[in-house]
């Protein structure tokens, strides 16, 4: 019997990071595109197959490389040496270099080595976890494309640093013509936490300037955006345009962030209140809304899981969620309590999506559903579904 040998290999593709077992961040980079759509597709009916029966929209896709307006890149390695990128697998104090992403866009990227060179000259040293020393955790960057400005951040242990890169910071401003806002987020809790409360700004710019289908953002950098413009776009559009539809005229947004639904509802509507809990975001989202105005339009600083009384004073008839990964939490309750007319679920995470909407058949119906690509080569993507309140018939 001649054995058989099998041979276990990785498809290449256009990113070297992969190939060579740097990143696997991208789990379905080895399909082509129009199968990874397939899949996402299939998915999306299996998570739905209990309650799915309305009209599945061609999906939106996106480009495959070169659209990331967002990096979080931890920093790790020595003061001589820094690397900026992810941390190691066999040791969290060992990183693994990951300055040209092909997923990010191309401003991104040409940032890096120089914010590589101001960290050697501010001497921010990388933080070490398993030695809990070091103070420089990570970098986060957002460039808009169409404003053509961006804000840096960077995470810091405690605030040792923050004479430093004041002194030198001129060296960004000088070699990053976009950087317009410099922040330094101090995080002093060892774990792998993303980000602390407290922002330290080095530049008097607190926001830069944003601008999504003619909607002018100030975009704070502690507040959440989409990191994917081509595609978040068309959902807002599209949002928008199931709204407009509806011809309802009192709108009502949970977990808006700085509002980007609202603004693109508000030419539809007579009133709009958006709840969010981040202060900042709603500080900006009014600012926003003089911006470009919406004087239709209200925020609210508040927990979307605690506002029975906003709600039901507000008295919406049609609600647009955005809620995190988690999903609807203990704001599923109030809107099935409140029971507008029409609901909106936008959602990045398909099985707390499917949870909440198992919860809410036996109220709601699904009028439609759509997929927007937002995170291609991975297997994530954002869903849009439209829900309508059920007509009960008296028996």
């Amino acid at each position: 019997m001649i054995p058989i040998r099998v041979s276990l290999y990785i498809m290449r593709n256009f990113c070297s990071y992969f190939n060579q077992g740097i990143c696997r961040s991208c789990d379905l980079i080895t399909m082509d595109y129009s199968a990874q759509i397939k899949e996402k597709e299939e998915t999306l009916k299996n998570a739905f197959k209990h309650f799915f029966s309305p009209t599945l929209l061609p999906t939106i896709t996106s480009k495959e490389k070169n659209f990331r307006n967002k990096a979080k890149l931890m920093v790790t390695g020595t003061l001589e040496e820094p690397l900026i990128g992810l941390f190691g697998e066999e040791s969290l104090d060992l990183g693994r270099e990951l300055t040209h992403c092909p997923l990010h866009l191309n401003e991104i990227n040409e940032t890096l080595p120089i914010i590589k060179e101001f960290i050697k000259l501010s001497k921010l040293i990388p933080y070490q976890i398993s030695h809990r020393k070091g103070e420089l955790k990570g970098i986060v960057i957002f460039y808009s494309d169409t404003t053509k400005e961006s804000y840096l951040r960077f995470i810091m242990r405690s605030k040792e640093s923050i004479d430093r890169i004041k002194k030198h910071h001129t060296y960004l401003l000088q070699n990053i013509p976009h950087l317009k806002s410099l922040s330094v987020n101090i995080q002093p809790i060892p774990h792998q936490i993303p980000e602390g409360e407290e922002e330290i700004f080095i530049t008097s710019n607190k926001f830069i300037h944003h601008n999504i289908n003619g909607v002018h953002l100030s975009v704070h950098p502690r507040a959440f955006i989409q990191t994917n413009q081509d595609v978040a776009s068309k959902l807002y559009l599209t949002a928008a345009q199931w709204i407009k539809e509806s011809q309802l005229q009192n709108f009502l947004e949970l977990y808006c962030g700085q509002g980007a639904f609202s603004f693109h509802v508000a030419p539809f509507i007579q009133r709009g209140l958006g709840i969010e809990i981040n202060e900042e975001a709603v500080k900006t989202a009014k600012h926003n809304a003089i911006l470009n105005h919406t004087n239709q339009l209200n925020f609210k600083c508040a927990d979307a899981t605690k506002i029975s009384y906003e709600i039901k004073e507000f008295s919406p008839d049609i609600i647009l969620v955005n809620p995190p990964r988690r999903g609807l939490s203990d704001s599923l309750e109030i809107l099935l309590n409140q029971k507008p007319q029409k609901i909106i679920y936008s959602s990045c995470n398909i099985e707390s999506l499917s949870k909440d909407l198992e919860k809410m058949m036996l109220t709601y119906s699904i009028e439609r559903t759509q997929i927007f690509d937002m995170f291609p080569n991975s297997k994530h993507f954002e869903t849009l579904v439209e829900l309508n309140l059920k007509v009960l018939v008296c028996p």
